[in-house]
This record gives structure tokens, C-alpha cells and sequence, in this order.
């Protein structure tokens, strides 16, 4: 008997714990909180223990709940359930910060020289790359020449990519590594932009970006690394909890993710989305789904799908020409049987399917994969509902209902119709216009939402995206009372937007989203309010504070910066 001690004993031991409520270690003092995005605020104190919120409250009950637990005065700042992005690529957020910044510069000669400047601290022989051009703000508004590159960098291949992300300008060292010349067909959802004489321009547009990236050097996983880990100190910094990430990653990549949150190494939560190529999509289906493991803040259990390309390279698919353009359409990336086939098999296997989708063709084609698949598996796994549209930019009017009867998630993207309005009614006209950037209509006939940037398309700052929802205005404050202003959204619905309703978008509205006893301990807190200020002071709102699982992940034990 007395052998059985031992294992009594431990067995006990390990009983209590498993009903032992959590140790409290961080007390949260002097901060106004917002306990959900519909609520009013309220002076109160937060207990933290083990990754979750312990206690909302008073200071008193707070402070002996407390205990020993660490102290931080918060000042009076601002408190909110932790801010999500619904859409954002980390790896390509982190490269961003290493490569040429083309973004707001005047021409394509002034995007050169930066890429010639970026040259100078790479060893030879590498690729020179860039990032954030865009044609629509420059005189003419003419997609850039190889020819422009070609000036400052003619012995080595560059390419920079567009603010869009769906083309690629090069040089012609790079159309050569690549093999493309006069005789190079345009590519299936793609297209190679030519000179009269046919010779190609320097532009590739949506699959046509493929020829080139066979040529490029290959990523090497420490990239990867130091790319997602640099993307996530960026995300943090702006009060970021949790990114939603739209990369469609294969397999290399997803190995990289679950090695660093293995290791507790993701500062922020990552809900990450894998490649719709089919081998890469039968071995993700074969592993099955990661749902977060604790405290290493990893999910995988969605899939990322491109119906169309983007609309400021005439890529989004458009169920009638261009206005601009006269001939053309756009592109199908993904023929509507393929991405058929994709919809039916995650919702088959439990998978979450995104759908990239801007025109109202590329729109029209998600929502009948989606509906197709609806019928095909009429009782899907859990993880198999709730289909999103990513983008959801251009929607014919009668395609509206559809969302909400299919039960898609329109995650739109705020600053893209504040970046975008200067020139989108040029691109589908005055008609098509009312379907466009319409998160109002969207909510009026019953779809969810959920909020991101498509960083770094955007910046990653989700109190542009918070600004622009609610103001449809660019940073100027123009135009007066904000573009198509029955789209804006209340401060309250904005702030949801980047909370619970991103919670509700990756199956975590059980314990995320809301500030409660029991919920993630994901806290973004901030210097002055954002629902109470006056718009034009939204931009300027610092955070303090960016807590993730009861980590501080950013700021210092007052609340202040480091």
C-alpha cells in the first residue's frame, strides 16, 4: 500500500493544480477601460495571471486580488481589448523594412535613385529590390519603364514592387535573368505590359510576377526569421496583438512560424494562412489545423485563394471594361473551377478559405465557389465556415445579399478606399462606384466585417485604418466631410472592427475581443482616446502600452515607450 504513496500523492498534487485558479502577476492600475467596443468607459483596474484577465474592477478589490503582482500605473491611459489586423503579411512587413521605400516619392526618376541609392550596401551580385511605387500619384500616371532603372542600375537585376503589390517594375537585367523578351506569351491571369514594338515595358502584372521569381534568388529561412520577427516588433509598436496573416504561406514559411512560437519567440499572435498550391494544400490537409498552443500564439487553419489582381494595375477582374481603359477587364488568377474545387475541399477538411477579391467579377467568382461549396458539404467541420472576402472593393449591388445568405466575412481594409480615392471612380465610373469600398451597405444587409491594412501595402498602423473608417479622409482632412461619407462607420464600429470583430473572424470570439474575467490578457492601450477625440487627432494618438497573453510585448512599467 505504502507503495502507492508516491503516486497519491502526485496525482493529488496535480488535481489542485488543474483547479487552482491562476497566480495573479501583473496589476494593471489608473486606466480608463473600455471592456467591449459598444461600452461605455470606465475608471478600473485589470489583474492578469497566467495570459488571461483575472479581474475588471475597482482599485481596492484589484490591488488585494494582487497581491505581490507587478504594479503599473497606467496615468489615466486608455484601455482596449487587444487591437487585431485582419489582414496583414508579416514576412513581407518585415522585408519592407529592409528594402528601398518608394512610397510618396514624386516619379518613377526619384523611385530609381532610391533603388540605386539601396544598391550601394548590398554585396554583388544581389538583387536590388524596392517597394511602394505607384503610378497614380505621378504626372501622367503611365506605368514606370525598364529603361528608368536602367540608368542607375544597368549590370544588376532590380525589381521593386508597387504600393498594390500585384505588379513588379524591373529593370532589364532582371527581364533577362527572367528570359523574358518579345517572344514571352503573357501568362494565364497574367500579363507582360509592352512597348509598341511588343518588347516588354519593365511591368508584369498579377501571374506574370511568376517569371521573374523563378529567376530571383531563393529566401533562405534565417530571411524568413529575421523578416517575421522584424514584421512583429513593427506590429507591436503600433498596438497590435495579434496579426491576421494574408501571406498564404507554403510550407518553408509555416516550419519558420512554428519554430518561433515553439520557442515563445512571436511577440504577437499569429493567425496565419497556408498556400492553395495542391501538393503544399494535401500536406496541410494531411497534418490537419494548428489552433494556438498555449502561450506560443501560433494558429494555422486557414487558406488563402486570389480570384483576381488589384485595381490600381487594371487587374482587378470587372464584369464589364474598364472605364479607363476600354478592352480590358482585368485578370482571373484563379479560374472559378480551381477555386471551386479549393472551397469545397477546406470546408470538406475544416479549413477557413480566404479569398482575395477586388472587382466585381473576381467578387461574383469567391461567393459562387463559395456557395458551390455550401451545397457540396452541407455540414462542414467548424473550422470549415466562415468564408471570407478579402478586400470585398468593388461589389456589383446585387451581390450584396449574397454575403450575408452565404455567411462571408467582408474584411475590407479602411485606408485602401482613402488611398484609392483619388482615382477609382476613374477606373470603374460613376455606376459601379456605388458598390465600392461600401462597408456601410455591407452592414445594412446583415454581413460581418472585420478590419486590417494589407501592410505593408498600408501601414501597419490601425489607427489610419480607425481614421479612415470613420472619416473617409486622407491625412489632409480631404475631401470636407469625407468621400462617399454614407459609407463611414461610427467610432464605435470602427473600433469593433479591429476587435471583436476580428476576434469573431478567426473562431476567437470566445476569448478574445472583450475585456472580461476569463479573456486573453491582449490589452492595446493608448495615450488619449480615439472615440473621444477630434478626428483630425487620430493619426497623432500614441500608444503606451501592447500586452499579449499578459507579456508586455511594447512599452516601458509605466506605460511609456522604451
Amino acid at each position: 500500500m505504502f507503495a502507492f504513496l508516491p503516486f497519491l500523492v502526485l496525482s493529488l498534487l496535480a488535481r489542485i493544480s488543474e483547479s487552482a485558479p491562476p497566480k495573479p502577476d501583473l496589476l494593471l492600475e489608473n486606466g480608463v477601460v473600455y471592456a467591449e467596443a459598444d461600452s461605455k468607459p470606465r475608471k478600473a483596474s485589470i489583474v492578469v495571471g497566467e495570459g488571461k484577465i483575472l479581474f475588471v474592477g475597482e482599485d481596492a478589490k484589484a490591488r488585494k486580488l494582487a497581491g505581490k503582482a507587478r504594479a503599473v500605473d497606467l496615468g489615466g491611459a486608455f484601455v482596449y481589448a487587444g487591437w487585431a489586423d485582419a489582414h496583414l503579411h508579416l514576412s513581407d512587413l518585415g522585408k519592407s523594412l529592409e528594402i528601398a521605400d518608394l512610397r510618396h516619392l514624386p516619379d518613377a526618376e526619384a523611385a530609381a535613385r532610391a533603388m540605386q541609392a539601396a544598391a550601394a550596401s548590398l554585396p554583388a551580385g544581389a538583387w536590388v529590390e524596392g517597394r511602394g511605387w505607384d503610378q497614380n500619384r505621378w504626372p501622367g500616371k503611365e506605368f514606370p519603364d525598364a529603361r528608368t532603372l536602367d540608368r542607375v542600375l544597368p549590370d544588376r537585376p532590380a525589381v521593386a514592387r508597387p504600393v498594390g503589390g500585384h505588379a513588379v517594375w524591373v529593370n532589364t537585367a532582371a527581364l533577362k535573368a527572367a528570359g523574358i523578351d518579345a517572344d514571352t506569351r503573357d501568362p494565364d491571369g497574367g500579363r507582360i505590359l509592352r512597348r509598341t514594338d511588343g518588347s516588354p515595358s519593365g511591368v508584369l502584372v498579377d501571374n506574370a510576377r511568376d517569371l521573374l521569381a523563378k529567376a530571383m534568388p531563393a529566401a533562405t529561412d534565417a530571411d524568413i526569421e529575421r523578416w517575421l520577427l522584424a514584421g512583429a516588433r513593427a506590429c507591436a509598436r503600433v498596438g497590435l496583438t495579434e496579426v491576421q496573416d494574408a501571406s498564404g504561406y507554403g510550407a518553408a514559411t509555416i516550419a519558420v512560424l512554428e519554430r518561433l512560437a515553439a520557442a515563445g519567440k512571436l511577440l504577437i499572435r499569429v493567425y496565419a494562412t497556408v498556400s492553395p498550391k495542391p501538393a503544399e494544400l494535401a500536406a496541410f490537409f494531411a497534418k490537419g489545423p494548428r489552433i494556438r498552443g498555449g502561450s506560443d500564439f501560433l494558429t494555422i487553419r486557414a487558406i488563402k485563394a486570389v480570384a483576381d489582381g488589384a485595381l490600381g494595375s487594371r487587374g482587378a477582374a470587372l464584369l464589364a471594361d474598364y472605364t479607363d481603359e476600354p478592352g480590358k477587364r482585368g485578370l482571373v488568377v484563379t479560374s472559378q473551377e480551381r477555386l471551386t474545387e479549393i472551397a469545397t475541399a477546406a470546408r470538406k477538411n475544416g479549413w477557413q478559405l480566404w479569398v482575395h477579391a477586388i472587382g466585381d467579377r473576381g467578387n461574383r467568382i469567391a461567393l459562387d465557389a463559395f456557395e458551390a461549396a455550401a451545397a457540396a458539404v452541407p455540414n462542414p467541420p467548424v473550422g470549415g465556415t466562415r468564408p471570407r472576402i478579402e478586400h470585398a472593393q468593388i461589389v456589383a449591388l446585387e451581390e450584396f445579399p449574397r454575403f450575408s445568405s452565404l455567411s462571408v466575412i467582408a474584411s475590407i481594409q479602411p485606408t485602401h478606399a482613402t488611398s484609392d480615392m483619388p482615382w477609382a471612380e476613374a477606373r470603374v465610373g460613376s455606376s459601379r462606384i456605388a458598390g465600392a469600398y461600401a462597408w456601410r451597405r455591407l452592414m445594412k444587409s446583415g454581413v460581418r466585417l472585420a478590419g486590417g491594412s494589407d501592410a505593408p501595402v498600408e501601414s501597419e498602423n490601425p489607427l489610419l485604418g480607425f481614421y479612415a473608417a470613420v472619416t473617409r479622409q486622407d491625412l489632409d482632412g480631404k475631401p470636407a466631410g469625407g468621400w462617399r461619407p454614407g459609407e463611414k462607420l461610427s467610432p464605435a464600429e470602427a473600433l469593433a472592427l479591429f476587435t471583436s470583430d476580428t476576434a469573431y473572424a478567426a473562431f476567437e470570439e470566445g476569448w478574445r475581443g472583450r475585456i472580461a474575467p476569463g479573456y486573453a490578457a491582449d490589452l492595446t492601450v493608448f495615450d488619449r482616446d480615439p472615440l473621444a477625440v477630434a478626428p483630425a487627432e487620430i493619426p497623432a494618438i500614441a500608444v503606451r502600452m501592447t500586452i499579449v497573453g499578459g507579456r508586455i510585448a511594447y512599452g516601458g512599467t509605466e506605460g511609456a515607450a522604451p
